[in-house]
């Protein structure tokens, strides 16, 4: 049996990695565009700084990554997120998000009463909902968040806390994201309970009863965030969990589950930076809801490239440019590619500043030196009994040029951003450092939509001597992000930050990563559009499986879970 996987990204490369323990006798090939593996997963060392140009971490509690994480060895290397009160910048102002809040919905009085970031009037249009109807939702079941959040609890709230929190996740437009397809709980309970703000106290209530985590259910900043209420463990569920996996993995150094050798010590860290990492804080045992891993998230791919079975054939460089089903086989038409990113253009900068030192040096990740495979391609196209498609939307315009059946995908939004990272001598920096980070409202005048405070969220990141910030930009409607080189962006993010923190110091060196057109979009209308490709695709074309951020979750465990499921399908199937 001949399978082919498109796409090199984490989604990818799991679908291959399991697929290739659990069919030993399947000959698998995957082709990667772009020079590296990853995709959007790219970390970067500058010194002793650990620097995330793309996702800086992963939902604890969609345990799929961890699983992934403990079969490949680098369990031990499993750190969580520092908790530390949010923050909201409104308008020249920062207000703490308030407490007794699920996702930014108020399920306490006090603590709402108490908050500084909505106005009394805003309080009370909000306290309204609780005798509201449910919304009237279209022909799917479907509406936008903004909408959707509007209507029970006021502009005010959309503008200064629901926006901020939720719309950050996707990057993108929240009048036109859908709240089925990414929150959908919130239109059960409102259905279930009569209004929303009666269904959250009582899901509240129910979370209590079932031992659920205030991290589980508290107010998020920013980041790969959960379906409300769709996969959920308790307290005691999850602990049980890490236990678990914990002990499968001490006892895995010489075979993991597959039953194949695991050699987990290309992975590891030097013992200088294991004995730094060990004297900081943030382990996997502490309550964060985010996990990250102290060689950063780029060693998952680095490991996972090295432990891929024999059967599975890598390349990068390797560009896709046609798929053609042809007498119950597929032919894919395979050339060469110098393009650095598939599906979206990706690039990083690194801008020095005046006060840098000389002998300061940016290192890429040995995912990104190493594991490059070279590609010698045939002119005669590959076939394949098989094609497993695991890329961003935009790529379907390369393929299946003439079927509209998937014009849904071709047509799909993706929205752009940009991650400026910042490094500070703590001895000279003037800021208020508050919390873990801030998010900054729309209405704001300013591009940068949100900012994390590394060393206090993730202190293995960074030298204790050292300030470190992550500043989002991009909002809808403004172009900086794509019109900007990366000093305009760079002097952008320094001005703007400085304004909103109230400081003056200036960074040490500053790390530019621009994501054009990487995000899709789930708006209104995406969960029907994704069935209806994927009832075409089975009735047209057998054996083509889709998956990755199309479909069914942008964060990095939902690619896992996705290529974790169809690997067991295929290995189910007679």
């Amino acid at each position: 049996m001949n399978v082919t996987i498109v796409g090199g990204g984490l989604t990818g490369l799991t679908a291959a990695y399991y697929l290739g323990h659990a069919k030993p006798e399947w000959n698998i090939t995957l082709y990667e565009q772009a020079p590296r593996f990853g995709g959007k997963i790219q970390t970067q060392r500058v010194d002793d700084f650990v620097v995330e140009l793309g996702p800086d971490s992963y939902l604890g509690r969609k345990t799929e990554m961890t699983d992934l994480v403990h079969d490949l060895g680098l369990g031990d290397t499993l750190v969580s997120n520092e908790t530390g009160q949010a923050f909201v910048y409104d308008e020249g102002s920062i207000h703490p998000i308030p407490g007794g809040s699920i996702m930014g919905i108020p399920t306490e009085m006090m603590p709402f009463v108490k908050a500084t970031l909505i106005s009394w009037s805003g309080k009370l249009r909000a306290g309204l909902d609780y005798f509201k109807k449910p919304y009237k939702l279209d022909e799917n079941g479907d509406v936008s968040i903004g909408h959707f959040f509007q209507y029970h609890l006021g502009q005010e709230m959309m503008d200064k806390l629901i926006e901020p929190l939720l719309a950050g996740i996707y990057g993108g437009d929240i009048y036109k994201i859908s709240l089925l397809s990414t929150f959908p709980h919130f239109i059960q309970v409102e259905q279930k309970y009569g209004n929303m703000v009666k269904g959250m106290m009582a899901a509240k209530m129910g979370h209590s009863k079932a031992g659920v985590s205030k991290a589980a259910k508290g107010a998020v900043a920013e980041g790969d965030v959960p379906r409300a209420g769709k996969g959920i463990m308790t307290d005691r569920q999850f602990e049980n969990h890490e236990a678990k996996s914990s002990q499968t993995a001490s006892t895995n150094t010489s075979s993991n589950s597959s039953g194949h050798a695991t050699n987990t010590s290309p992975h590891r860290q030097t013992s200088k930076v294991q004995a730094d990492m060990a004297s900081r804080k943030g382990t996997a045992a502490q309550s964060g809801m985010f996990r990250q891993l102290t060689g950063g998230l780029e060693s998952v791919i680095t490991a996972i490239v090295d432990a891929m079975p024999s059967n599975v054939h890598l390349h990068t460089g390797a560009l896709v440019s046609n798929i053609r089903y042809v007498e119950g086989m597929y032919a894919i038409d395979v050339e060469n590619s110098g393009n650095d990113a598939c599906g979206c253009q990706s690039h990083s900068k690194s801008i020095r500043t005046e006060s840098i030192n000389a002998e300061n040096r940016v290192e890429a990740s040995d995912s990104t030196k190493d594991s490059a495979i070279e590609v010698l391609l045939d002119k005669a196209p590959a076939m394949a009994d098989h094609v497993i498609i695991a890329t961003p939307p935009a790529t379907y315009t390369q393929w299946f040029k003439d079927d509209s059946g998937f014009d849904f995908l071709r047509s799909m939004e993706q929205s752009s951003c940009a991650i400026a990272i910042m490094a500070f001598d703590k001895s000279t920096f003037d800021g208020d450092l508050k919390g873990s980070g801030l998010l900054i409202t729309r209405k704001t005048d300013t591009p940068l939509t949100a900012c994390t405070i590394l060393n206090q969220k993730w202190p293995q990141t960074t030298p204790d001597d050292k300030v470190v910030l992550r500043v989002f930009i991009g909002k809808p409607g403004n172009d900086v992000v794509e019109q900007y080189s990366d000093e305009e962006l760079s002097e952008l993010a320094v001005e703007e930050i400085q304004h909103i923190m109230r400081f003056s110091a200036k960074p040490e060196w500053v790390r530019i990563n621009r994501l054009i057109h990487c995000m899709p979009q789930y708006n209104v209308g995406h969960r029907a559009g994704i069935k209806a490709v994927r009832e075409h695709v089975a009735e047209n074309y057998p054996n083509l499986h889709l998956i990755g951020t199309p479909f069914d979750g942008i964060g990095i465990p939902d690619g896992v879970k996705q290529a974790k499921e169809l690997v067991q399908t295929l290995v189910n199937e007679k």
